[in-house]
């Protein structure tokens, strides 16, 4: 017998049960089912380079896509974040930007995300870590 619910209605339902999870743990939980959170598929690392490579490209177009189209500013803003650790995370891991966006907008995005004490310390440290990485050596812009 086929399951009468849709993905997006099952998506639907389950949000309703946990109202307190965040839009971008949501959207992670979807792009990346076996991490739990937004937080731990940005900087859990993949042991395949290449598939760990994918798996932030994933989600940076997932979180961009929340950036931009999210019904409520907050949601938003954390998406922007997350956004944000996503590339860092793709620095520290890869060398590399993993986006065509300016070098100094990226700087400027990551430095908001570390002084921003409501996002988990995870996703403050590897911006930091980033933004030193950056500011050592010249990054290839990866796509």
């Amino acid at each position: 017998m086929t399951d009468p619910l849709t993905d997006s209605l099952r998506w639907a339902l389950a949000i309703g049960s946990e109202p307190e999870r965040s839009a971008v743990d949501w959207l992670a939980a979807e792009l990346i089912p076996d991490r739990p959170n937004a937080a731990a598929a940005i900087c859990t690392a993949d042991p395949d380079p290449g598939e760990d490579l994918r798996r932030l490209r994933l989600l940076k177009s997932g979180f961009k896509t929340l950036r931009l189209s999210a019904e409520h500013s907050a949601d938003r803003r954390l998406a922007a974040r997350h956004y944000a650790a996503t590339i860092a995370a793709g620095v520290v891991r890869h060398g590399c930007w993993i986006t065509r966006q300016r070098p100094d907008r990226l700087l400027s995005a990551l430095q908001d995300l570390v002084a921003d004490d409501g996002m988990d310390d995870v996703l403050r440290a590897i911006a930091k870590d980033a933004i030193t990485i950056a500011h050592d050596r010249v990054l290839d812009q990866d796509s």
